[in-house]
């Protein structure tokens, strides 16, 4: 990779560094992550697949998985904690490369051109905002014990050297909620603005009503996300003698992080659900009346996790028609669309439905809380084929 200048050692220092950041952005981004591609048992990397010429895919061919662009911040600073700093890009530049628009000087070399969309393409990993501050990317997959066997020697050597690790083995947990010094001065700088905040606000808050702002302060000060978040209720209902139960059961059972000792907590059928606050089911999935309810809802607990599988029979599984959103205070909300109608074709043949007992065609939402805090960054969803959609989420530290 050429820069466009003269030669003095400045020029040369800045040109090597520069060749540096970049071959360690690729290096991370293409080795540690990897297309969801079903067809491909064990999951291969992004450069594997590239090494090994491996046949292409399109968005079919993705399962149901996703890395949020904080997932990614994470993974990237995590592999080079230990690295030089001035080999390690600021996060505008790294979310730049996401992007697919880091500046890069020009060159014929294609390797000089790549960046991070150049291996995970836009028109099959969609980016999709869900909200401000929260962006996925779809069909990836972190790989935590990568394959080096199809890497150059030199390039091993290369990263091993500027990353500062020997094993290219990583904790997949950490690597994705690490908190690395751009973040730890962000949330600081959160904090300094609350606390100054509620200094300023003391005494200036009225609602009219000669009502003081101390009133005020807390429920204010509970929204903010550095702040503790209040405790959602069950996702089905419950007697207050149960609830005790139930509460017993999972201080007992979440002494070891174990299958075995995870409870499940069931929701029996689609009205019951409906009839408690913290679960809402909306559209025609209400209208089903003999076949397969359309959100009953199991949910399990781990010491570290939550656990829980929705029914969605007869739902669509692509990213245009189903979408799943976790908060931090444990809300689940799913939206998606069911199939079917009046008539349906298969390949040539049309059919004429004469009987009609599942949910029709439509637009459902699907809302319930998880009974904690939890972290949506670690959020692992998986649509089954049985119509079983399911997902383990980290609990909130």
């Amino acid at each position: 990779m050429a820069l466009q200048g003269n030669n003095s050692p400045s020029t040369v220092s800045v040109e090597k560094t520069f060749n540096d950041q970049h071959f360690l952005l690729n290096f991370i981004m293409s080795t540690y992550l990897g297309p969801d591609v079903f067809f491909d048992n064990p999951r291969r990397s992004a450069s594997q697949r590239l090494a090994q010429a491996l046949p292409p895919y399109t968005s079919n061919s993705l399962s149901f998985s996703f890395v949020s662009l904080s997932q990614l911040e994470s993974l990237y600073y995590y592999v080079l904690r230990n690295a030089n700093p001035a080999l390690v890009v600021q996060p505008s530049v790294f979310h730049m490369y996401l992007k697919g628009i880091m500046p890069l000087p020009s060159s014929e070399l294609p390797e000089d051109c790549q960046q991070f969309t150049s291996f995970f393409p836009l028109n099959i990993h969609g980016h999709k905002r869900y909200s401000g501050h929260y962006e996925i990317v779809k069909g990836i997959v972190l790989i935590d014990d990568p394959d080096t066997s199809f890497i150059k020697k030199e390039d091993l050597v290369r990263f091993r050297s500027l990353s500062g690790m020997d094993d290219l083995k990583i904790d997949k947990i950490k690597s994705l909620c690490y908190e690395h010094e751009y973040k730890k001065r962000k949330e600081d700088g959160k904090q300094n603005y609350m606390k100054n905040s509620k200094a300023n606000a003391t005494g200036n808050i009225s609602d009219g009503n000669h009502n003081s702002s101390s009133q005020y302060q807390e429920p204010c000060m509970e929204r903010h996300p550095n702040n503790p978040l209040p405790e959602p209720a069950l996702s089905h209902p419950v007697s207050v003698s149960n609830h005790h139960i139930l509460q017993g059961a999972f201080q007992k059972n979440c002494n070891k992080d174990g299958p075995a000792m995870m409870p499940l907590l069931t929701v029996p059928n689609g009205k019951e659900c409906m009839s408690d606050a913290s679960v809402t089911l909306t559209g025609t999935a209400t209208k089903g009346m003999v076949g397969p309810p359309i959100g009953v809802v199991d949910i399990g607990i781990s010491k570290l996790a939550y656990f829980f599988q929705a029914a969605l029979p007869g739902v669509r599984r692509d990213y245009s028609h189903f979408s799943c959103e976790i908060e931090a205070d444990g809300k689940v909300h799913i939206q998606g669309s069911t199939s079917g109608g009046k008539t349906i074709r298969k390949r040539s043949r049309v059919f004429r439905m004469r009987l009609h007992q599942i949910c029709p065609p439509g637009q459902f939402t699907l809302d319930f809380s998880l009974p904690g805090p939890v972290d949506p960054r670690l959020f692992s969803p998986h649509f089954r084929c049985d119509g079983i959609f399911e997902a383990v989420v980290i609990k909130q530290k």
